[in-house]
């Protein structure tokens, strides 16, 4: 018997930076671990909704363009929110319109309903990027490989998560466990981005998954400036909303007796804005800040507080990128990308006397200890992994050098 071959072609793309100024995933692949798909493939790559340029959106980004022939998904898309996936249009659902987009949450229970109005496209490779029900979706005629930025954690985990906490909730919570278990039974493979993650996917669905960071602009976070740092100020960086819990910088810096600056955007602002008034050191608010602020931010701030259990959490990446050491509860994404007493200080707790003593714990550490364990999470790092991840499990459509 003539063994069977396939034909195959790289994955590249002709871009170089995208809107942000950060070099292109393709652009700067190292060529030799660049997917390669066979010629013939149907692929398609799926997110559960682009509503910001979020630690989530980027990785579908990633992996769009590692993949430039595959068809885009997502249950819906705000068009504010620019993606570099070339030419390409994103697919959505009959939940992308703007009443449902701004109360989204009132959608959660029917989008499994969305992903399966798709029907099933028989596509040769799925790749999903999850965080909700994504992995519901049943356009796989061959292999679904899921990427896991956490379990539903309203449904899972609602101590972290309280939109699914309240007893009323209890028989819908209940109905969409066992959808969301059932489905987990059909994807082929998983990736978490964090170790904290890929536990959760094994306590919930009983399932194994390879860790695969997300990719974070490293390079452009580390670049250095002539200027020596100032270091003479709190961080806080993150959305204005409650659970990101940043009104803690502002109290944990008043109890050491330091400036704070808190960076972001959102609807919780009022409560930073009495915070800030009730504060005895001074408090900056900087609103939507660019990209080169943000840097700037990072590279003279005393440390980092970041005050919230993320599933991993780029920000405190950014901010090691940049040199600065962070302050954190040693629980979620953060065990990964911290190292205590190395490139931060772990709490036992959250709270502002924790962060507090963080912040005093934290003169000790080097800026070049700092970046040495941001260069851990670039995107080429990302690339390699997701790369051998993709060849590993697409049972030959997509191969690897």
């Amino acid at each position: 018997m003539v063994p069977q071959t396939h034909q195959f072609v790289r994955a590249t793309s002709n871009s170089v930076t995208d809107s942000r100024g950060s070099v292109g995933v393709a652009a700067h692949q190292d060529l030799s671990t660049a997917p390669i798909v066979r010629e013939s493939a149907r692929i398609a790559v799926l997110h559960e909704w682009v509503a910001a340029y979020a630690g989530s959106e980027q990785v579908f980004e990633a992996i769009a363009r590692m993949l430039p022939s595959a068809d885009l998904i997502a249950l819906s898309y705000e068009p504010t929110v620019k993606l570099d996936v070339g030419a390409r249009r994103i697919r959505t659902t009959f939940l992308d319109r703007q009443t449902l987009r701004s109360r989204r949450h009132l959608t959660l229970p029917i989008m499994p309903i969305a992903w399966r109005s798709l029907g099933t496209a028989n596509y040769d490779v799925v790749v999903s990027s999850h965080h909700a029900f994504a992995h519901t979706n049943r356009l796989a005629a061959g292999v679904h490989l899921c990427y896991v930025h956490s379990p539903a954690r309203y449904l899972w985990s609602p101590e972290i998560d309280a939109r699914g906490a309240a007893w009323y909730l209890g028989p819908v919570r209940a109905a969409l466990r066992r959808l969301d278990l059932a489905a987990s039974e059909m994807v082929t493979a998983y990736a978490a981005n964090s170790t904290a993650v890929a536990e959760r996917i094994e306590k919930f669905w009983g399932r194994d998954s390879t860790v695969i960071h997300p990719p974070v602009r490293v390079g452009f976070f580390s670049e250095t400036s002539p200027r020596a740092p100032t270091r003479d100020y709190v961080l806080g960086v993150g959305r204005w909303i409650p659970y990101k819990n940043l009104h803690l910088v502002i109290a944990a810096a008043d109890l050491a007796g330091l400036p704070v600056k808190i960076a972001g955007r959102g609807a919780d602002k009022s409560r930073l804005v009495a915070a800030a008034a009730d504060a005895t050191v001074p408090v900056e608010l900087i609103e939507s800040p660019s990209d080169d602020q943000l840097r700037s931010l990072y590279r003279n701030a005393a440390c980092l507080v970041f005050p919230t259990i993320e599933d991993f959490g780029i920000v405190p990446v950014e901010a090691q990128a940049a040199g600065t050491p962070v302050v954190a509860p040693a629980q979620g994404g953060v065990l990964d990308t911290i190292v205590d007493g190395i490139s931060g200080v772990l709490t036992r707790n959250v709270s502002a006397d924790q962060f507090a003593a963080g912040i005093r714990d934290c003169t000790s550490i080097t800026e070049h200890d700092c970046r040495q364990s941001s260069f851990r999470f670039d995107e080429l790092t990302f690339e390699r992994e997701m790369a051998r991840w993709l060849f590993e499990y697409s049972s030959g459509t997509i191969g690897h050098l």
